[in-house]
């Protein structure tokens, strides 16, 4: 066993470029002291502040982690426009044309995941265990989130496939096709999430992309779901933002607490009014009562 530090890691996941509630969820995790801090993706996207969002983020030396988001920067949005709107395709392109190059060249650098080794035990963290390159169809968030919503039996199963032989093969297929999908693919492969292990290695999962809390753990993997940093509100007061401290034990063990932080939401309404971007649609719906 490692020898205890207290060790205390700060994690939130899912900003989409709500600045007011990032404010307010680091200066929390500052006023406690942690250092240690990893963004789970989706920085940027859907919301307002994409540039603004990204710089707090650099400023706080947070560890980001790519979510579908920053890959529709990082890769182009061809090979995920098969299932983009044409309202989706203005949005991103807006989005793009808010970030500086330095961003952009940023985003293409960063990891799909890290290890965390916490005392004994190994946790996984990354946007969306199925990889969000790979996020669409029978295995993707809809799926994940239709099984918890309805009580399914062991809903983390799908997770499975991540770097399984059935999944490589599949790459494989998919690949001697010509199709603009490729390069979500060929990234998939010669980049894998976890960097090619299955989801077993981990006593734990922590992930983004579903927005709202889930828990699962059928014994073999234990997934759990974070809520959005400024949005997704499950039951929690409306001007809350949220993340979670992993606070590791003297027995080798962690423990995590879920912060919810109060922001400034009439600012955060303002500046989505303010904004030019062309889709307040859907940034709105987020942002609402749930």
């Amino acid at each position: 066993m490692e020898q205890y530090t207290g060790r205390q890691i700060a994690i939130f996941a899912d900003v989409h470029g709500l600045l007011e509630p990032a404010i307010a969820v680091l200066e929390d995790i500052k006023r406690r002291g942690i250092t240690e801090i990893y963004s789970l993706g989706d920085n940027i996207g859907t919301g307002p502040n994409p540039k603004e969002v990204l710089e707090l983020l650099i400023e706080h030396n947070v560890h980001m982690i790519n979510g579908n988001n920053e890959e529709y920067v990082a890769l182009g949005i061809e090979p995920f426009a098969f299932y983009f709107t044409e309202k989706k395709r203005r949005s991103e392109a807006w989005t793009l044309a808010q970030l500086t190059e330095e961003q952009v060249e940023l985003l293409k650098k960063n990891k799909h995941s890290f290890d965390l080794y916490v005392g004994n035990k190994k946790i996984g963290l990354c946007h969306f265990a199925n990889d969000v390159r790979l996020d669409h169809g029978v295995y993707g968030v809809g799926n994940y989130q239709n099984a918890m919503k309805k009580g399914f039996r062991e809903p983390g199963r799908q997770f499975y496939r991540t770097n399984s032989e059935i999944q490589k093969k599949e790459l494989e297929r998919m690949l001697k096709d010509d199709r603009p999908e490729n390069k979500g693919y060929l990234s998939a492969k010669e980049d894998p999430i976890f960097e090619g292990k299955q989801v077993d290695y981990y006593d734990e999962i922590i992930q983004g992309h579903a927005h709202f809390r889930y828990l699962t753990d059928d014994g073999k993997i234990r997934v759990r779901t974070i809520r959005a940093l400024g949005i997704g509100y499950d039951k929690d007061p409306n001007n809350t933002a949220s993340y979670i401290i992993i606070k590791e034990r003297v027995d080798g063990g962690y423990d995590i607490e879920e912060v919810l932080v109060p922001y400034d939401r009439e600012k955060m309404l303002e500046s989505i009014d303010r904004s030019t971007m062309p889709d307040k649609e859907t940034i709105e719906k987020y942002v609402q009562k749930r």
